[in-house]
């Protein structure tokens, strides 16, 4: 009996794929959308009521190289994501396919046998 595909998925995942799928399923939902909405929020605001005393004054230059590699990691990320869908997408193929050749084997098995059933039904 094959093995349930997420089950061969699993096991040939390596630390930097766990990590990867942490960090996409965190990064991949509204929560995460929220919480960047307030730091933004926040981090401006803070900003602007400093006045003199900013650390981050406008245009907020250092923000925006924050932002820029958070995008740069996340978009890797992503790709990371996408990639390991397509491995699980090929053990998921493959698995498959070893199922239709079991099956297709057991047809012809199944047709041999009712085929001898119907000869020796017509003796």
């Amino acid at each position: 009996m094959p093995k349930h595909p997420k089950k061969v998925f699993e096991e040939k995942m390596t630390v930097g794929d766990r990590i990867a799928a942490i960090i996409a399923r965190f990064t991949g939902n509204m929560a995460f959308v929220w919480w960047h909405a307030f730091l933004f929020v926040l981090w401006i605001g803070l900003n602007i009521a400093a006045g003199e005393l900013a650390w981050d004054p406008y245009p907020f230059n250092f923000l925006t190289m924050v932002v820029s590699l958070e995008a740069i990691f996340l978009s890797t990320f992503v790709l990371i994501a996408q990639n390991r869908e397509s491995r699980k997408n090929e053990i998921r193929e493959q698995l498959d396919y070893e199922v239709n050749v079991k099956a297709e084997k057991e047809i012809q098995e199944i047709k041999k046998l009712l085929q001898l059933l119907s000869r020796t039904k017509r003796k």
